[in-house]
C-alpha cells in the first residue's frame, strides 16, 4: 500500500501521489468534455505565467493530447507575458522555457514594453493610487497582451489556468459589488465580444 500524499477534504479520500495526479487529470479531461472546450485539430494557446497552476495545465493538456488512446489531438503553444517587473518575472519565464523545452511545446513571449511601450514598473510609477488598484491595472494590460500573443501564435482557442478557487472568488467579488453583467462572463468556455478567439478554463472544477 502506497503512502497517502493528499487528502481531499470534500470527499475524505486519501490518495497516493500517482492517484492524486491521475484523478486530477481525469477531472480536467471530464471538464473539457463537459463544456466542449477543445476540438480535434485546433491550435490551443495555453496562457503560461511560469507558476504552478499554468505549468500544471500545460503538462496536463500535453499529456491528454499525446497520451495513448487520446482522441483529443490538438497542437499546443505556450503564451507567456513579460510584464516587466524587476527581480520577479525572469525566474518564472525561465521556468516556462524549461518546461516547454522538455515537452517540445513552442513558447511565444510578448512583453508590455514591446506592446505598449512601457513596463509594468513604469506604469505603476505613473498610477494615481486613488483611481485604480495595481492588480486591476495589470489585469487589463495582461488580458490585452494575451490577446496579442494569441494573434501572433495564430491559435484557435486560449486556455487559462483559472481554478475553482479563482472562479468562486471572482463570482463573490462580482456579486458583492452588484456587477450582475460580469457574472455572465464566468462561463468556463466562452467567446469575448471584443476578441474572436474562444477562451476556456480547463481547471475550473479543480481546487487550487
Amino acid at each position: 500500500m502506497r503512502p497517502s500524499y493528499y487528502t481531499r477534504r470534500y470527499s475524505g479520500e486519501s490518495l497516493c501521489a500517482d492517484c492524486f495526479q491521475e484523478t486530477t487529470v481525469e477531472k480536467v479531461r471530464r471538464t473539457i468534455s463537459k463544456y466542449g472546450m477543445l476540438r480535434h485539430g485546433e491550435k490551443v494557446g495555453v496562457a503560461v505565467s511560469g507558476g504552478k497552476d499554468s505549468l500544471s495545465l500545460l503538462r496536463i493538456l500535453h499529456g491528454l493530447s499525446v497520451g495513448q488512446g487520446s482522441s483529443a489531438k490538438y497542437e499546443l503553444v505556450a503564451l507567456t507575458v513579460d510584464e516587466g517587473v524587476t527581480g520577479y518575472r525572469d525566474e518564472a519565464i525561465e521556468h516556462a522555457r524549461v518546461v516547454c523545452g522538455s515537452l517540445g511545446v513552442e513558447l511565444v513571449l510578448v512583453s508590455y514594453s514591446e506592446l505598449f511601450g512601457f513596463s509594468l514598473d513604469q506604469a505603476l510609477d505613473w498610477k494615481d493610487e486613488r483611481e485604480l488598484s495595481s492588480c486591476s491595472m495589470c489585469g487589463v494590460f495582461r488580458r490585452r497582451a494575451i490577446d496579442e500573443a494569441a494573434v501572433k501564435a495564430k491559435v484557435d482557442v486560449v486556455a487559462t489556468a483559472h481554478n475553482l478557487d479563482d472562479y468562486v472568488q471572482t463570482f463573490m467579488m462580482n456579486l458583492l459589488h452588484g456587477d450582475v453583467e460580469r457574472l455572465g462572463w464566468l462561463d468556463p468556455s466562452t467567446y469575448d465580444n471584443d476578441f474572436p478567439v474562444r477562451r476556456v478554463k480547463p481547471l475550473t472544477e479543480v481546487y487550487e
